[in-house]
């Protein structure tokens, strides 16, 4: 009897498993919409088109990049999860919008544990501190920060939008160096950076995809590097750590998710696609030209980095009484 019993139980499993099955077979049926909660030109922007360049033969239909910008990249994320859960719509998210958003913002509509699926973490990056390559702009961390501390001081800094880590990293030096800032919040990198470069803002933080050009190109001046360590391709720039903030170290970490209802199949499908594709030879120096270190983790290996990760940021933003106006 007993036997017989889970017989039937397997039978039944395997019955209500071919439906999911059935659907990563056929999938995608369709190209394949990555949204990306921010303007061109962004760092996620250029990692997003990295995704979908290098996964071009890896499907029958393309992932193509949609960019949905606003409210410091949480339109576009709300809008990733409410689409269909069928697999064609995966958002491309960052520590900003999975996890600062939700955590300060008590209008936005979403949470990652709650409503997205963990596809793939793609990697990390670090920022610039910058400024105008002017003769009028601080010539150093220190200048800057001394500039703040005069009696009537109103510097202003630019970000990407409100609450996102271009933001926040600035917050982080203002407040390791006992100094205020006015945050002036833009629709994306490029906005951001054209009003530092013309100095109607003071300075920003922003990634090396969105500044190494215009760095390279003598418009920006770079004040400092956020990483641990002095990153190869600006090797004249110290990090906060070597100008005088010890052990601060600032970083963004990138991965994609799906709703929340997409079959485990589709899901696994998609992870092993977009990891083999991140990890090509090809992909490779395309990541490391950004200042990208390569994650590659699949949905457990992801969901956990992003548990880990908001333990460290809901505190950080707790102890050090940041607020955010959205």
């Amino acid at each position: 009897m007993r036997t017989a019993i889970r017989q039937r139980l397997r039978v039944a499993t395997a019955l209500l498993t071919l439906p999911a099955l059935a659907r990563a077979q056929e999938f995608p049926r369709q190209q394949v919409r990555l949204i990306l909660p921010f303007a061109p030109g962004t760092g996620s922007d250029a990692i997003a088109r990295i995704v979908a360049h290098e996964t071009r033969n890896r499907l029958p239909h393309p992932i193509v990049v949609e960019n949905r910008p606003g409210g410091g990249g949480i339109t576009g994320t709300e809008q990733g999860a409410r689409a269909a859960p069928d697999g064609h719509t995966l958002t491309l998210g960052t520590t900003s919008t999975f996890l600062v958003n939700p955590a300060l913002n008590p209008r936005a509509g979403y949470t990652f544990e709650r409503d997205f699926a963990p596809v793939v973490g793609v990697g990390r990056s670090f920022y610039v501190v910058v400024t105008a390559n002017t003769a009028a702009a601080p010539k150093t961390l220190g200048e800057l920060i001394e500039r703040l501390r005069q009696p009537g001081a109103h510097g202003t800094f630019a970000s990407s939008g409100a609450g996102t880590i271009t933001h926040l990293a600035s917050e982080i030096v203002l407040h390791k160096a006992g100094v205020t800032g006015t945050h002036v919040p833009y629709r994306g990198s490029g906005a951001a950076m054209a009003d530092i470069i013309g100095g109607q803002v003071l300075f920003g933080s922003d990634s090396l995809a969105a500044t190494l050009p215009l760095i390279r190109g003598g418009q920006l001046r770079a004040l400092a590097m956020t990483s641990p360590t002095r990153f190869a391709g600006l090797p004249d720039v110290p990090t906060l750590i070597e100008s005088g903030m010890p052990g601060t170290v600032i970083d963004a970490w990138f991965g994609i998710g799906a709703p929340i209802a997409t079959p485990a199949p589709i899901v696994a499908q998609l992870s092993e696609v977009i990891l083999a594709a991140i990890t090509s030879e090809e992909a490779k120096p395309r990541f490391e030209a950004l200042g990208v270190d390569l994650l590659a983790l699949g949905p457990a290996g992801f969901a956990q980095f992003v548990r880990e990760s908001g333990v460290f940021w809901r505190g950080f933003l707790q102890a050090s009484g940041i607020r955010i106006e959205f």
